[in-house]
């Protein structure tokens, strides 16, 4: 494909809000680099998608319950809660929730 001088503006707003195409992918449609997208973008009045996660809140009652009274490892109750172990890990450690070593999840005691 031969690199395109750029897309107008109606075109990158369907690509980019509507099919929620990502400037690498329209740069490779494109021929050119993500900067050169970003660029049409901001040209064009198009407001750039953070590319971080929305953060999500988690009931501090709901994390003392699965931490400390079933006792389960950081990896479920993120995929129970739907988010990530180190925001699980992050929110144990804010609510001053004391760490757990292997031992200790698994029932043993450490020495």
């Amino acid at each position: 494909m031969a690199p395109r001088s750029s897309i107008d503006c109606a075109e990158l707003r369907q690509l980019y809000e509507e099919e929620l195409l990502g400037m690498k992918a329209i740069a490779a449609r494109a021929g050119c680099s993500p900067p050169t997208v970003a660029k049409w973008l901001r040209r064009c009045g198009v407001a750039p998608r953070s590319g971080r996660f929305t953060a999500r809140e988690i009931a501090p009652e709901q994390l003392r319950r699965l931490y400390l009274d079933e006792r389960l490892p950081l990896r479920l109750i993120a995929a129970r809660l739907g988010v990530s172990v180190g925001t699980v890990h992050n929110r144990r450690r804010a609510l001053g929730l004391p760490a757990r070593g292997r031992a200790a999840a698994a029932g043993r005691t450490r020495v």
